[in-house]
């Protein structure tokens, strides 16, 4: 149901109205099933929006007056005209959230019923197939090796590219010889790449370092982090 057939119903309410010796009310039966379901609606549609909550105090208050019920026919007459932005999604929140846990996944599936083969996190490659698995249940369009433009005399290739947000992704794994100088150094070069990609709004940088080459993991990200850059640059080394 549309918000404005959910007006048209609110509106439809009011030809059944009844007096007593407190004023005038709508059917409380009909107030009831109309309120709930505009309710939903809003929730769905406006989270967190200041208005949607003083909607939800009428709902809940179950006051079927005429007087309320105006009152909420005039908020949703409001988000029907101005029609506000609904929340946005907080992808630093979700990517975050998977960074953090993606040692905890990959550990989970080592156990697998009976010993049944599985994806053993061994190399580069294999955390980006892991990733890039993940990626796609938060994320519609996730593209993998997106060229990205000719930097240092050649053409280089980002791991993954969130388009519709212009999210680029960079995936390292340390093991012996890539460990913190090295990892440092590649990832200076990555972040410099990155700068004129007209798709790339923000870098991560996410360094899976299950044996601990890392010495100094938050050291690192900060002093990646502060490199000289015309676009955000979050770097995540993890497990810690």
């Amino acid at each position: 149901m549309t918000l404005e057939e959910l007006i048209e119903k609110g509106i439809a309410i009011q030809k059944n109205t009844y007096s007593n010796d407190w004023g005038e009310y709508v059917d409380a039966e009909d107030f009831s099933d109309w309120a709930s379901l505009c309710l939903m609606f809003l929730q769905e549609h406006y989270p967190q929006h200041p208005q949607v909550g003083r909607f939800e105090l009428y709902v809940k208050k179950g006051d079927s007056s005429l007087s309320s019920h105006n009152t909420m026919l005039g908020i949703l007459k409001a988000f029907n005209e101005i029609r506000p932005v609904a929340q946005k999604v907080n992808f630093k929140k979700i990517l975050t959230s998977l960074f953090e846990g993606f040692h905890s996944c990959a550990k989970q599936l080592k156990r697998r019923y009976s010993n049944r083969s599985t994806l053993e996190i061994s190399d580069e490659y294999d955390v980006q197939d892991l990733l890039h698995a993940i990626l796609r249940l938060n994320f519609d369009d996730v593209r993998p090796e997106e060229w990205t433009p000719s930097y240092a005399g050649g053409n280089n290739r980002m791991d993954f590219l969130i388009k519709d947000e212009e999210i680029a992704i960079e995936v390292k794994m340390t093991r012996k010889g890539l460990k913190d100088k090295e990892v440092g150094d590649q990832l200076i070069i990555d972040i410099a790449k990155y700068q004129n990609h007209p798709n790339c709004k923000i870098l991560y940088c996410f360094v899976y370092d299950p044996e601990g080459f890392i010495r100094n993991p938050r050291g690192l990200e900060k002093d990646l982090e502060s490199l000289p850059s015309n676009i955000p640059v979050k770097v995540f080394i993890r497990p810690l």
